[in-house]
């Protein structure tokens, strides 16, 4: 059951990380906010507890850097092996986006561009702003996935990486993802 107790649990160990890299001013607001909710939850005020841990995820949110939580090629099967010039799927799970609010609807919005490179850094094939995701609803959504497809460029046989650099356009942060792939002969 989600209680605000129960949430505070959860954020608990997430919070000391994400908060070692942002603002103390920043980590003060979500601690102070999240002791609100617990003594709310204490003082038999569930429903204004609720609004205070909401507050608190709101102030964590937007103190957290973006992060890729999960990028992988998909589907990935054994490994990341395809033949020249596949089209290949992306799914990414980012965190700490933020959140343009308009007419009672929030609007995630992300940028991406996409580099492959050799494994020593030689940049092989290059797309600016390759991708838009966008989702618009009347919540602020927490748990947005995307997936995106990419040509891949007719490389020979061997070792890549697909650098995914993802740009919040709402926020301007910024997060970079580098997905090893390998080439195989057909």
């Amino acid at each position: 059951m989600k209680t605000p107790a129960n949430m505070l649990r959860v954020l608990g160990p997430a919070a000391i990380l994400v908060l070692a890299a942002v603002p103390s001013a920043a980590a003060g607001d979500v601690t102070d906010l999240a002791r609100e909710a617990e003594g709310l939850l204490a003082a038999d005020e569930p429903a204004t507890a609720f609004d205070a841990m909401d507050a608190a995820v709101d102030a964590f949110w937007r103190a957290a850097p973006l992060i890729i939580e999960d990028a992988r090629f998909d589907p990935e099967g054994d490994s990341a092996t395809f033949p020249p010039a596949a089209r290949v799927g992306i799914h990414l799970r980012p965190l700490g986006y933020g959140f343009d609010e308009t007419d009672g609807n929030f609007r995630i919005s992300l940028d991406t561009d996409v580099e492959i490179r050799s494994p020593g850094g030689l940049i092989l094939a290059r797309s600016e702003d390759f991708a838009k995701l966008e989702w618009t609803g009347p919540a602020r959504n927490r748990a947005f996935a995307a997936r995106i497809s990419i040509d891949m460029p007719n490389l020979k046989p061997g070792d890549y990486e697909l650098r995914l650099t993802v740009t919040d356009t709402v926020s301007q942060k910024t997060a970079n993802i580098t997905l090893p792939f390998s080439i195989t002969v057909q």
